[in-house]
């Protein structure tokens, strides 16, 4: 079992498209549109600036979904060039909270980056050392922080409104009624997807039942599996896989279907991942580079928000992967209906990130 999974992570390193390499959550549904006072720090304009060089901090492993994400956007920006920039970047793994605040200030002292990004529930160590840095930018990401304002940015990406739409598949497609989740911890960002898989769901199937299992851990695919063969005995034939580790127990029970959490999980299973909610950071990241751009060259003071900057599916910051050939042609065209509607603004997916019982 164990190589069958390493042979999992293997492949799933491979799809993050990475080519640099070094070595959660209390939610607030406010999209940012008043920003914070200004810095009234302003760095000397540079209007030479030509590249810009990115430390990203990890509390997990970059296999997992929610970090292989990030690194996915920076490959793509940096194949981009924004503001005509060469963009460098690496990333710092396994970092426990406890030593947030001594490796982001490390990481500011080395004075060889220009954003730090503490990629989850990083706010307070940014809160401890970003005044002592007010050229650098600073950024944290996902529920379970606090604004700052200033030189430290709050970014998020929600990808409930691709989960709803995952959600219609399952309402439409089960033969049992019987549809399940599996999932880290009930935080909110956790919460906000299975909520509106269940949404999406019921919209199409007034009738379907829902199990959740939380496993209590942000990254124990052992687990996971083992809790999506207790919701498969108890009837349940199409499982959100939230956390890594589900499709492994679909593949053994035919008739069983998954879906693929933060990135396209197709090729870990194709003939069980129906489709994947995708994470898509390049919209935050290219505000934070867009906004340390404006610093040094044009003085422009650091204006971090108090509220978390938000991206959803219109912003570009969600979306849902290709659609495997198993999901039959009219669930495809709801879906695609449900999708088109959320786009123009006709559809709203409500923000309810309440543990489920």
């Amino acid at each position: 079992m164990q190589s069958r999974f390493m042979r999992i992570f293997a492949l799933l390193a491979v799809l993050s498209l990475i080519a640099t390499a070094c070595g959660g959550d209390d939610t607030a549904d406010t999209t940012t549109t008043q920003p914070a006072a200004a810095s009234t720090t302003a760095a000397p304009a540079d209007d030479m600036a030509t590249e810009v060089s990115i430390a990203v901090v990890f509390a997990g492993v970059k296999e997992e979904p929610w970090y292989a994400t990030m690194l996915e956007a920076l490959e793509r920006i940096k194949g981009e060039s924004p503001n005509g920039l060469t963009v460098s970047y690496e990333w710092f793994e396994s970092i426990a909270y406890a030593d947030g605040e001594r490796v982001i200030g490390e990481l500011a002292a080395s004075d060889k980056y220009d954003i730090i990004l503490g990629h989850s529930l990083f706010g307070e160590s940014v809160a401890a050392v970003k005044d002592q840095y007010p050229e650098i930018l600073f950024a944290f990401s996902g529920s379970g922080n606090e604004g700052l304002g200033g030189n430290a940015y709050w970014i998020d990406a929600y990808t409930h409104e691709a989960a709803y739409l995952t959600g219609i598949a399952a309402g439409m497609m089960t033969e049992s009624n019987v549809i399940s989740a599996v999932a880290a911890f009930p935080f909110p960002n956790v919460n906000l997807p299975l909520n509106a898989y269940i949404a999406g769901a019921e919209s199409v199937n007034p009738d379907v039942e829902v199990q959740v299992t939380y496993i209590e851990s942000w990254f124990d695919p052992t687990t996971a599996k083992e809790s999506a063969i207790a919701q498969i005995a108890a009837g349940a034939d199409i499982i959100y896989a939230e956390r890594l580790g589900p499709f492994e127990a679909a593949a053994e029970n035919d008739g069983v279907y998954a879906f693929g959490h933060f990135s396209d999980q197709a090729v870990l299973s194709p003939d069980v991942v129906l489709t994947s909610t995708l994470a898509r950071w390049d919209p935050a990241m290219t505000t934070l580079i867009d906004a340390w751009y404006a610093h040094v060259t044009d003085g422009t003071p650091y204006d971090g928000p108090m509220e978390r900057i938000l991206f959803l599916m219109a912003d570009g910051g969600t979306d849902l992967a290709a659609m495997s050939d198993l999901i039959p042609a009219d669930v495809q065209a709801a879906i695609t209906e449900a999708r088109d509607k959320i786009l123009s603004g006709e559809l709203d997916v409500p923000r309810n990130d309440a543990p489920i019982e």
